[in-house]
């Protein structure tokens, strides 16, 4: 209960950027969402849901864009191992050695650790890393060594507490807004609610849904190491699969990339959007 108080001091653009830290970052939509909060038929809030939206290129290929969020439901996860292990080739994310996967965790946690093990403590959720299975065959790593993207960010001049006081900033600067009233309210129903957990829950699904642009107050005019940087090596991945004669690949990344991986599909591989299926992530119905 003591991390929950606490957390529920702190203005929910805090609890946002640990989401962002861990992959559910909150770019600019595109016409296709990638995450949303379904309501039940009496319209209150049902589940927060996340994106499978598959793209079909000029030669038959297909790229789906299975989005993922990092800390979410048991059941999520079993079923992301379920679809992921149907396709050929899945390319995935993790700043880091892949080989990591395997090894006993020791030594001091990072900073995006702490915030993914508080986020996954305070709402009594699992964490991806603890409940997918990595080690398939058609599990390829796409993504930047912890170097390679302190690199890039040194490249574009930022740094990760950088990026996490400008969110901060960035939520002072909305205080007095009706946006800002609507989540006071909504942190006043959490400290008074019989069930603080799912009033937590509902609140931040809540604020990941509706904020749309975050992510583009953050990055600079060349974009950001963590999402457009991120994303280019992914996509250098993506070219050597398709040059092999790859013709079904699944794109497995934090929500938050979504939107700028469907606008390169669009602009530089000529694929147009075909469908979109949603998974349930966060159960928010009442019990």
């Amino acid at each position: 209960m003591n991390i929950l108080i606490k957390m529920t001091r702190a203005p929910l653009v805090w609890a946002a950027a640990a989401l962002m830290a861990s992959g559910l970052a909150l770019g600019e939509l595109p016409d296709e969402q990638f995450v949303r909060v379904s309501e039940t038929a009496d319209g209150s809030p049902a589940a927060l849901e996340v994106a499978v939206a598959s793209y079909a290129g000029p030669n038959g290929e297909v790229v789906d864009l299975v989005s993922a969020v990092h800390v979410a439901d048991v059941r999520y996860f079993q079923e992301l191992d379920r679809r992921l292990a149907d396709y050929p080739v899945v390319l995935y994310e993790l700043v880091g050695d892949p080989a990591a996967l395997d090894m006993p965790r020791s030594g001091s946690p990072s900073m995006i650790g702490l915030l993914q093990g508080g986020m996954k403590d305070l709402l009594g959720l699992a964490f991806q890393l603890e409940e997918m299975d990595y080690s398939r065959d058609n599990m390829m790593h796409a993504d930047f060594t912890a170097e390679e993207f302190a690199g890039d960010m040194k490249e574009r001049g930022e740094s990760l507490v950088g990026l996490m006081f400008r969110a901060w900033a960035l939520g002072l600067a909305q205080q007095g807004t009706s946006d800002a009233a609507a989540q006071q309210a909504e942190m006043v129903k959490v400290l008074f609610s019989d069930d603080p957990r799912r009033a937590m829950k509902r609140a931040l699904a809540a604020q990941l849904a509706g904020q749309v642009d975050l992510l583009a107050q953050l990055s600079g005019p060349g974009g950001s190491a963590l999402i457009e940087g991120r994303n280019g090596r992914a996509l250098e991945r993506l070219d050597e699969q398709l040059r092999a004669g790859a013709r079904r690949i699944a794109i497995f990344y934090g929500a938050g990339h979504m939107p700028d991986f469907a606008k390169r599909l669009e602009r530089d591989y000529d694929m147009r959007h075909e469908s979109t299926e949603w998974i349930e992530a966060w159960d928010l119905r009442e019990p």
